[in-house]
């Protein structure tokens, strides 16, 4: 049997965070600290109140379509949300009554006409405990009468169909967009009279609305894949979540705010401390991403070879040192934020122009980059990086279990593969021609697959002339659009990324937009002190 199994992890930890070395204590250095910067990780205390969760998964290696494992660690990710005890299956391996081992559980239908067993099939339609369909397959429930599925569930099976007109799904009383390559569901019907309620709807233009999420009892399905189709769909199976595993959450909607690429040798300090200003103003903390060594080999900007180190820039420190005592933390951004080109503008961890792992990937290459990168930082200030976040998002598996022995925490998405295998030391795992995709969160992950937890970004960058982002410009106003869509994760956060040579104006409309629209600004150090959702 497939299996993977992960625990968000129950201890207690309380780690005092960015200390003062001993020669700091003695007087032999000028740095100063405050105290708000001691930050503890708090977890819940009681492991007995874990669920444990299965979810099951596709694995067909002769079919193209095969990505039941990036789905299904996709789905684990999420989970790490809340207090699970997560396992991995390979519906193929399914034994009778396994069903129910397990307080809950969730099946992906990634390819078309998977032969499910019976005996999955059965117990899916007599479990006892809530579960949760996604996709494809759902009309072998129905294959033969004699398991009453239709009387037992309240629904039936209609059709896989194509729907190409404009599409969006409601949730919430909010509209939400779908991608327009995004045209395959799966239609039913909702038996009258019978237990079932539409959680969602698809809007289609020019037809009739069709049920989108549905729950009978404690069965629930979604009518496609959200995993495969990442897009806002994906907001409503993160948000549902909370119904799946019961749990008594109260709603809240906090927002983050971080600075990007503070670079040793290219850092205008007197606009930051403007901005800075503003934030403190507003009694609003925040975070900022600092890349400990600038470098440009090729002379991109400059001198070929020119390299500035943070223990160099004293200037830069000054500014490091007055965005703490007025609310800042520092997140480690890599070491060099590059390859072999420029700092900032390269990518450091994974080849972002052929879209595959460098040559010398692996766990111990990764191990020694961030190994290097906290020393040059520890060089310039004498203590430690709290959080760290890799450069563009992108990085192997290799990368994300290295970063497990020196960090407990990053802030970013994170890119996951179809592959479960877990790299280490003296496990090398190639990850060229391994299927893939960068996932964001709509709230904070205790314990991902990587081990690590995750401080979710995921409203990008705020730039003039960027990228979409769930088919929102990245304006002022589009970051608002984005974060209202992202209201409908009833304990969601949000968090936007801001460069700051962009409009400092833009900037700060985006803050103001985010509290008008609702959403309460916070600091990490507050997001870290959180435990997961407790059930009822």
């Amino acid at each position: 049997m497939t299996e993977i199994s992960g625990r968000v992890n129950q201890k207690i930890s309380v780690v005092l965070l960015l200390i003062m070395i001993a020669g700091l204590l003695v007087g032999c250095a000028q740095t100063d600290i405050p105290a708000v910067n001691q930050m503890d990780i708090s977890q819940a205390e009681d492991p007995s109140i874990d669920k444990n969760v299965v979810v099951f998964y596709d694995d067909d290696a002769g079919d193209q379509w095969n990505y039941g494992k990036l789905y299904a660690l996709m789905v684990r990710n999420l989970l790490g949300h809340f207090r699970t005890e997560v396992t991995l299956v390979d519906v193929g391996d399914y034994q009778a009554g396994m069903l129910a081992d397990y307080a809950a559980g969730l099946y992906i239908g990634n390819i078309y006409d998977y032969p499910l067993s019976d005996d999955f099939l059965q117990d899916v339609i007599n479990s006892q405990n809530p579960f949760l369909w996604m996709n494809s397959n759902i009309w072998q429930l129905f294959k033969i009468e004699d398991w009453g599925a239709q009387q037992k569930l309240g629904f039936q099976f209609i059709e896989s169909d194509i729907i190409n007109p404009a599409i969006n799904i409601l949730y919430k009383g909010i509209e939400l967009p779908r991608l327009e390559s995004d045209v395959y569901f799966n239609l039913v019907s909702i038996e009258a009279g019978s237990q079932c309620e539409e959680l969602a709807t698809l809007q289609i233009s020019g037809a009739k609305d069709q049920p989108y999420a549905i729950r009978c009892g404690d069965f629930y399905y979604i009518t496609h894949n959200p995993m495969s189709n990442f897009y806002a769909s994906y907001l409503v199976f993160a948000d549902l979540l909370h119904d799946l595993l019961d749990t008594d959450v109260v709603e809240s909607h906090r927002a983050l705010v971080r600075f990007e690429d503070l670079t040793p040798g290219n850092v205008n300090y007197d606009v930051i401390r403007e901005q800075v200003d503003f934030l403190y103003e507003k009694g609003i903390p925040f975070t900022f991403g600092v890349i400990p060594v600038y470098t440009d080999p090729e002379g991109v900007w400059g001198e070929p070879g020119k390299t500035v180190y943070l223990y160099e820039d004293f200037m830069l420190q000054d500014l490091i040192k007055y965005m703490i005592a007025h609310g800042g933390t520092p997140v480690l951004h890599g070491y060099t934020h590059q390859y072999d080109s420029i700092t900032g503008v390269d990518y450091e961890f994974w080849d972002g122009e052929k879209d595959v792992p460098f040559p010398e990937d692996d766990y111990n290459w990764a191990s020694q980059r961030i190994a290097a990168g906290i020393e040059q930082f520890r060089k310039a200030f004498e203590f430690d990086p709290v959080l760290w976040e890799t450069p563009h998002y992108s990085a192997s598996p290799n990368t994300y279990f290295a970063l497990a022995q020196y960090f407990d925490v990053i802030y970013e998405r994170v890119m996951v593969f179809n592959d479960v295998n877990i790299p280490s030391a003296t496990n090398h795992v190639d990850y060229n021609k391994i299927a893939y995709i960068s996932q964001t969160f709509p709230y904070q992950i205790f314990q991902s697959f990587y081990g690590l937890r995750i401080i979710p970004s995921n409203l990008g960058y705020l730039e003039e002339g960027g990228e979409d982002e769930f088919g929102v410009p990245p304006t002022s106003a589009g970051k608002v659009q984005l974060a209202k869509m992202y209201s409908v994760v009833r304990d969601g956060v949000v968090s936007f990324m801001f460069h700051h040579w962009q409009p400092s104006q833009n900037f700060y409309d985006t803050v103001n937009g985010l509290e008008e629209a609702g959403y309460t600004f916070m600091g990490v150090e507050q997001l870290l002190q959180e435990t997961p959702p407790p059930y009822k």
